[in-house]
């Protein structure tokens, strides 16, 4: 569920427009990537590397940087993923019209087509539905019912086989365009898991509950974070992810860069 509810609309947070550098809502539309992500500023790209860190403490960068571009009206035109020698892993480009509606993704791993996503929108620029291909270009599925809200963010939605059959659905909860949780259902109507954000004063998520429900045994993981490091313009450049323990199990650092006003 997450997979396909990220690629049309990234779940993100917005923050609190105290901050002189915000894009207001003059010059970026509610369905801007850098709203539901929370962003301040007109950013150009982020390069966001990863750090685990294993039980003594040590921290191990992971072999993967990601990379997120922004066009100047605050859409995202790609993210793509590189190793650490700089080679390519994975790319996914997204068309938008002229109103910033999600009309396409195709993605890419080391430079061989692995899947597209195509919408559907009615005359009044709604979702009505998407169709989904694979790595030879053949329709593997597709999605109705889906629910938008006033920021573009699909919150509900049902995946299909080819076939008719309801593979999965999803219902998700936002506060504005903030994401603040969301469950998903298997082909048998069974809840597959069961997600929960809260978020601080800034829109930052300080908190998540995610409960998965895959076998028979449910599993709950409670991660909890805290933001180390900010920019000029207000956005993180470093957090740190802990467990229920109170155990740090991962860094995240973002280089963050502008367009020039």
């Amino acid at each position: 569920m997450k997979h396909i509810f990220l690629l049309f609309s990234t779940a993100g947070i917005i923050a609190s427009c105290n901050n002189s550098t915000t894009i207001k809502s003059a010059e970026a539309a509610k369905n801007t990537d850098v709203l539901q992500q929370n962003l301040l500023g007109k950013v150009q790209r982020i390069e966001q590397s990863t750090f685990t860190v294993d039980s003594t403490g040590k921290s191990k960068q992971d072999s993967l940087v990601s990379i997120m571009d922004f066009d100047e009206k605050g859409y995202q035109p790609a993210y793509s993923t590189k190793d650490l020698s700089g080679k390519m892993h994975a790319e996914q480009t997204f068309k938008h019209d002229d109103k910033g509606t999600f009309l396409e993704m195709v993605s890419k791993k080391d430079g061989k087509p692995d899947s597209r996503l195509v919408t559907e929108i009615d005359k009044d620029g709604k979702y009505m539905g998407g169709k989904r291909f694979d790595s030879s270009g053949k329709q593997d599925g597709y999605y109705t019912d889906l629910m938008t809200n006033e920021y573009g963010a699909v919150y509900a939605g049902k995946f299909h086989k080819m076939n008719g059959d309801v593979f999965s659905s999803w219902n998700s909860s936002f506060k504005g365009p903030l994401y603040i949780g969301g469950s998903s259902s298997d082909s048998m109507g069974k809840v597959s898991y069961i997600d929960s954000v809260k978020l601080d004063e800034k829109g930052n998520p300080v908190e998540d509950v995610l409960t998965t429900k895959r076998t028979a045994d449910a599993k709950t993981e409670k991660t909890s974070f805290k933001y180390d490091a900010f920019d000029e313009q207000g956005n993180w450049t470093q957090r740190t992810s802990y467990n229920e323990k109170g155990k740090a199990t991962k860094i995240e650092k973002r280089t963050i860069t502008y367009y020039q006003k």
